[in-house]
Order: C-alpha cells, then structure tokens, then sequence
C-alpha cells in the first residue's frame, strides 16, 4: 500500500511541475542565452547549439518549449523544438550541408535570440 501512496505522490507532483512551469505570471520576462554565438560548419557535420532559458530573475524555467529555425536551411538545418530541463537548459543539433551563412534564431514566447551559423568548406 505504501508504494501506491509513493507513485500517486511522484505522479501528482511531476504533473504540478509540468503544468505549472509552463506559464509565467503577467509580464514576465525570459532571457536565452545560446552558446556558442557563431558555429563553423562543413557538409554532413553536426554540432550542438546550447541554451538556457531563464526567467527575470535569472532562474531556470523547467518544460519550456523552445523552437528553432534556420533562415537558409540549405546552408544548415536544426532541431525544431525542444523542452526545457529542470535546469532551464535544451539543446539543438546543426547538421551543416551546403556553403554559405544562416542564422538559428532561437524562440519562445515571444522571445528571441540568435546564432549565425558559417558553412565552411573543407
């Protein structure tokens, strides 16, 4: 009996967790930092692009969907989405295909950031 309490427990609370670190009060702000600014690519690499998602008060904001898109997706694709971790951190793959220069811009909620992304040859 005492495991069905310690399941029912851990579900209620990753449920809470979920649905309440989704939404931020009125107002709120989010700040995405991305490492690293600026990626050298080649055709058929891939490299992770990192970022962390935090609120105003520079805390990490858990089960965030995030979204990526490449502004030239010959030059280099990415992900399109992810979540959040408990650390306000997601991360992106960049697969490198053709020459020339994209942008990753980063979003969510409204909230952007960018990393230039540079094709270069062998």
């Amino acid at each position: 009996m005492r495991i069905k309490y310690v399941i029912l427990f851990c579900l209620l609370s990753a449920t809470l967790m979920v649905s309440c670190a989704q939404t931020l009060p009125y107002g709120e702000g989010v700040n995405l930092v991305v490492s690293p600014h600026k990626l050298n690519v080649h055709s058929g690499s891939e490299h992770t692009l990192f970022v962390k998602v935090l609120d105003k008060q520079g805390g990490p904001i858990f089960g965030m969907k995030v979204e990526a898109k490449s502004t030239s997706p010959t030059v280099a694709t990415v992900t399109p989405e992810a979540v959040t971790d408990v650390a306000g951190n997601v991360t992106f793959t960049v697969n490198g295909i053709s020459p020339g220069t994209t942008h990753i811009t980063i979003s969510t909620m409204g909230y952007k950031a960018t990393a230039e992304v540079v094709f270069l040859e062998h």
